[in-house]
């Protein structure tokens, strides 16, 4: 019986994945019928994007090194900061619309549809124009390859895309709690929102450069620095602030888990107390 259960929901799972990619399939269809203002819009994108860029070798022009980090380096924090929330905003922009799905009442139909209510409100939408985001992301790390000799090893090589996925994923569950946030206000709210952003800006100096308070807050109440600061020290073979121990450097899967687990549990309740708007 056990067995047969476990089936069941495997098979609707995958059935859920398929009906999912079907759906973001035509959103990404429909964007490219009008290629002219992709290009045009993802370019801009990228220039946005790329403006942190310029700051940073515009700030390593007058100084050598920063908290003991070089240009090269600096900027090897930035292609990961950039590269993984890129993926994420991409990804996530159906969460990042949903307080316009509760005004409008649209959410009312999604929890009469036999079909994971999260699974639908992130492949409700996509936006392939922030696309230029990874492009400077992954300009910036070829450019950080060049400034930086890194000793690749095998272990590095593998844990390299583990914790770029891990970052990625966190950012989801950052937009998946303003998400959760608009069950009790309605509106999306710009404190997440500011957590959100300003972290992906934070993530691009090294952390020991910040004051105590936002330290703490950025390692233990959002694991930024846990998922992408002391992944990127056993990469560059950068010594561990604050007295962390080596192992340290490879919590990022777990540390996202963990903040996954917390976000998915804030989600529930949320769908749990919800109310419609009668929109």
């Amino acid at each position: 019986m056990a067995t047969q259960v476990a089936d069941r929901a495997s098979v609707s799972f995958r059935d859920e994945l398929s009906i999912c990619r079907r759906l973001l399939g035509a959103r990404v269809r429909s964007q490219l019928q009008y290629r002219a203002s992709f290009v045009l819009q993802s370019v801009g994108t990228l220039l946005v994007q790329g403006a942190e860029l310029i700051a940073i070798m515009a700030l390593f022009s007058t100084v050598d090194e920063l908290a003991g980090w070089r240009s090269g380096e600096v900027v090897f924090l930035y292609a990961v900061s950039y590269i993984s929330f890129a993926i994420a905003h991409v990804s996530s922009t159906g969460l990042q619309g949903f307080s316009r799905m509760v005004v409008r009442g649209e959410f009312d139909r999604v929890l009469t549809r036999p079909l994971n209510p999260f699974m639908q409100v992130l492949a409700s939408d996509v936006n392939l124009r922030r696309i230029g985001g990874l492009v400077a992301g992954c300009f910036a790390f070829v450019l950080a390859l060049t400034l930086v000799d890194i000793d690749w090893t095998i272990g590095k090589v593998i844990y390299l895309p583990i914790y770029l996925l891990s970052t990625s994923a966190l950012y989801v569950m950052l937009f998946t709690l303003e998400a959760t946030l608009c069950f009790w206000t309605t509106e999306s709210t710009e404190a997440v929102n500011a957590v959100t952003y300003g972290g992906k800006t934070l993530a691009v100096y090294p952390l020991n450069v910040y004051d105590v308070w936002l330290r703490r807050f950025f390692l233990f109440v959002v694991p930024l620095g846990f998922v992408i600061f002391l992944p990127t020290t056993y990469i560059l073979n950068k010594p561990l602030p604050f007295d962390f121990p080596s192992w340290t450097r490879f919590i990022a899967p777990l540390a996202t888990l963990l903040f996954g687990f917390v976000a998915a549990r804030l989600w529930h309740l949320g769908i749990s107390r919800y109310r419609s708007t009668g929109s």
